[in-house]
């Protein structure tokens, strides 16, 4: 099957140091079967070295396949899985893990943090658009963590679309005005 290739940029302010994502509006190639196993597990929260046990595969495979998942849905080269998370429920068909957890009562702060660690790449665009203090970050990811039950970013990203409290599509103005 033929798929059309699009591209997309990653589009940084360089005075203020942010990066955002824009996402694709289709996948470059198709996921392999282990690419699809790695997704559903990393989607549940899993670190690469969890998946690599779970797959019965070494750590560098586990990381390899992350590479190219990374690649397949252009996502910078070192992009957090968090961000790798959040592209791959909102752009390519990954299904959010169930939960019985409940949904956390978030203030307005605490979804600004979860939206950044969702849809930002570094950690200086993190605090900047949560609006902390990058010395701030740290603290108020743990305890957004423990306010929802998460046991990592990664994991929080899932549950949060789960939750419905993350976009299910990458289709909304980012900050800058363009159409993400």
């Amino acid at each position: 099957m033929n798929e059309t290739r699009t591209t997309t940029s990653t589009r940084s302010c360089a005075p203020q140091g942010l990066m955002t994502v824009v996402p694709p509006t289709v996948p470059l190639s198709p996921f392999t079967p282990t690419e699809w196993r790695v997704v559903q597990y990393l989607v549940r929260g899993l670190t690469p070295a969890e998946i690599a046990v779970k797959l019965g595969r070494s750590i560098s495979m586990t990381r390899r396949h992350l590479r190219f998942l990374r690649y397949k849905t252009h996502c910078p080269t070192r992009c957090p899985l968090p961000v790798l998370v959040h592209r791959l429920l909102t752009s390519h068909g990954a299904t959010a893990p169930a939960t019985d957890l409940p949904v956390p009562e978030l203030d307005t702060g605490e979804v600004k943090l979860l939206l950044a660690l969702a849809e930002e790449v570094t950690r200086f665009g993190r605090a900047t658009v949560a609006g902390l203090r990058l010395p701030d970050l740290a603290p108020a990811v743990n305890a957004l963590l423990g306010k929802t039950g998460a046991a990592n970013t990664t994991q929080l990203v899932g549950l949060a679309h789960s939750w419905k409290l993350l976009p299910n599509r990458q289709d909304h103005v980012g900050r800058n005005g363009a159409s993400q």
